[in-house]
């Protein structure tokens, strides 16, 4: 039986495509030009040309829609999120990545109704990894049923994390503390991209066993977790109640 969603995922799959194509094919010409939302934060032309294509074209499809994507909330210094069908668009997640030919790097596009994800796509063109999902009819890399990995102690666990943006000595005690944390407790590894889209959908398909961030955006996550829920793992807040993305921050894992 055909998903609801099943229109919205094909197009959305269809735009995530293009928009991959962008991507890779800026990240083969080096020549993006590169923006500061920070000192450390970075935006690049290609991040705005493709969050433009994005939008015209789901526009088109579902002009009854609403979007919420990172480089025109960041433009507009904010943004609201509302229980109406809302398309979450990150345009490249990693871009500090792209701006150093590191080749883990996704344009991310998800569909939330009553905000909850239904639709997902993250895509990696440099590696040519494409993770989708409908909710309710499981998740897939390169069309591929996924399913969540099975390791159940931190000492047989790979848990992935980033930095972030957070500089302050506070925030950087509490990074390092929580890598404590970890490490004390003998996690198997650590492993940090620098794309929470990339390691969250990685966490899907069993090559992380978990993964957390604090500082997220719902453009980071809303896509590759729908991959996660639907590969049966879990994504929760880290206090364990259930994942608000304003709150940004999260944890999600295989149980």
């Amino acid at each position: 039986m055909s998903s609801p969603y099943q229109h919205y995922f094909e197009v959305a799959k269809e735009v995530a495509l293009e928009a991959g194509s962008m991507i890779k094919e800026a990240f083969e010409r080096f020549d993006s030009i590169v923006e500061y939302k920070s000192s450390i934060d970075l935006v690049t032309d290609t991040d705005k040309k493709v969050e433009t294509h994005i939008i015209t074209r789901l526009r088109e499809k579902f002009p009854e829609t609403e979007f919420l994507a990172e480089e025109t909330a960041s433009a507009q210094g904010g943004y609201v999120f509302n229980s109406a069908p809302t398309w979450v668009i990150d345009p490249v997640d990693g871009t500090t990545n792209f701006v150093h030919r590191i080749p883990i790097c996704c344009v991310s596009i998800a569909l939330a109704i009553k905000r909850e994800a239904v639709v997902g796509i993250v895509y990696n063109p440099v590696l040519g990894e494409l993770f989708t999902a409908i909710k309710g009819g499981g998740s897939f890399l390169n069309e591929k049923q996924l399913k969540v990995s099975q390791a159940d102690d931190l000492s047989k666990a790979v848990v992935g994390t980033n930095v972030g943006y957070i500089r302050s000595p506070s925030g950087v005690d509490f990074m390092l503390q929580n890598l404590r944390t970890l490490l004390v407790n003998n996690v198997q590894s650590i492993r940090k991209s620098g794309s929470a889209a990339w390691e969250v959908a990685s966490v899907g398909c069993g090559r992380l066993d978990a993964f957390y961030e604090f500082g997220i955006h719902p453009w980071d996550i809303a896509a590759a977790g729908l991959i996660v829920t639907e590969a049966g793992g879990v994504v929760v807040d880290p206090n364990g109640e259930k994942l608000v993305w304003e709150k940004r921050r999260i944890l999600c894992g295989n149980k």
